[in-house]
C-alpha cells in the first residue's frame, strides 16, 4: 500500500519503507547531502540533507526520516537553505586542507555544494575548533594512504569497513568535538589489521582514504587479485573466515608483500620521526 506526500507542492507517493530523500529521488527531487551512499545505511551523520516539516523545534534528516500519510516537506524554504549552508560552513571551517583538495575522481562535492548553497570558500565565518598541528599522514600502508586532515566525520568508511566487509578495523574514537575516526586500538592502518580491502577508499567522499597510484601499487594489486587479502592472513582472521562459512586465504603468494609492508613500515617511522626533528 503506498503512501502519498507533499514535498514541494508537489503530490508524491512512496512505500511506507522509504524515506523522504528515496522518495525525493525517485521524483526527481534534489536534496543534497555528503553523508548519504547507496550501498550504505543511512545515519544522518552530516545534516546537509535537513528538510523542513513544519516542526518549530527542528529540521529533519531527509535519509532517515521515514515517509508518513498527509506528510509536508519543503526542501528549500529559507529556513533550510539557511540550516544547510551553516552546517556546510561548519564543515569547511574544520577540514585541515584547502577545499580545492578535496578531488575525488575528478569531482569536488565540496565546490559543487558551496556553489549551490551560496558559500564563499575563501570567506568562512567560522574559525576552526581546534588551532592544532595537522596530523602526520598515515602512509604506512603499501596500497592505502589515511588522511585524517581531510575527514568530515560522514562516517561512511566505518559503515563500510562495519557492515559491507565485517572486518571492525574503522571506528569512532572520542565524543562531540573531539570526536575521530581511528583505525584498530588509535594506530596506523598497517597495525590494525586492516585488509587493504579497499572500500573506505571506495566510499569517503573527501580523499581522506585513498590509494596509491596504480602504477606504485601493481605487485600489490596482483596479490590481492590471486589470495583475496593484500596482507597475509592471521590466524584469528582465518577463524573468523571459518565461523562465517568462508574459506581460507591461500597466503603463499604474499611473502613478497609482507617485505614490502615491513620495509614501508619502517620507512613510515623513519620519516615520523624526522618530521618531529
Amino acid at each position: 500500500m503506498s503512501i502519498e506526500l507533499t514535498i514541494d507542492g508537489r503530490k508524491v507517493k512512496g512505500n511506507p519503507d522509504q524515506t523522504i530523500l528515496d522518495v525525493a529521488k525517485e521524483n526527481s527531487i534534489h536534496i543534497p547531502t555528503l553523508c548519504n551512499h547507496p550501498h550504505l545505511k543511512a545515519t544522518g551523520a552530516c545534516r546537509i540533507c535537513v528538510v523542513d516539516l513544519g516542526r518549530p523545534d527542528r529540521l529533519e534528516a531527509a535519509c532517515t526520516t521515514p515517509i508518513s500519510p498527509n506528510m509536508v516537506v519543503n526542501t528549500a524554504n529559507e529556513r533550510v537553505a539557511r540550516a544547510r549552508k551553516i552546517t556546510l560552513e561548519l564543515i569547511l571551517s574544520n577540514i585541515g586542507v584547502e577545499v580545492e583538495m578535496l578531488n575525488k575522481n575528478g569531482n569536488n562535492t565540496f565546490l559543487d555544494l558551496a556553489k549551490e548553497l551560496g558559500v564563499e570558500t575563501h570567506l568562512l565565518r567560522y574559525k576552526p575548533l581546534s588551532t592544532d598541528a595537522p596530523e602526520p599522514v598515515d602512509s604506512c600502508n603499501p596500497v592505502i594512504i589515511r588522511d585524517s586532515n581531510r575527514c568530515i566525520l560522514c562516517g561512511r568508511c566505518v559503515s563500510a569497513c562495519n557492515e559491507l566487509r565485517h572486518y571492525g578495523v574503522l571506528n569512532y574514537e572520542g565524543r562531540g568535538y573531539h570526536t575521530n575516526i581511528v583505525s584498530g586500538l588509535v594506530e596506523p592502518l598497517l597495525d590494525s589489521g586492516c585488509a587493504s580491502c579497499g572500500e573506505c577508499v571506495e566510499v569517503c567522499p573527501t580523499g581522506a582514504f585513498r590509494t596509491l597510484a596504480k602504477e606504485l601499487v601493481q605487485a600489490e594489486v596482483d596479490t590481492l587479485i590471486e589470495t583475496g587479502s593484500a596482507l597475509p592472513m592471521s590466524g584469528a582472521t582465518q577463524s573468523a573466515r571459518s565461523k562465517l562459512g568462508l574459506l581460507p586465504i591461500d597466503n603463499s603468494g604474499a611473502a613478497d608483500l609482507q617485505k614490502i609492508a615491513r620495509r614501508t613500515k619502517l620507512r613510515c617511522k623513519t620519516t615520523q620521526e624526522a618530521d618531529k626533528q
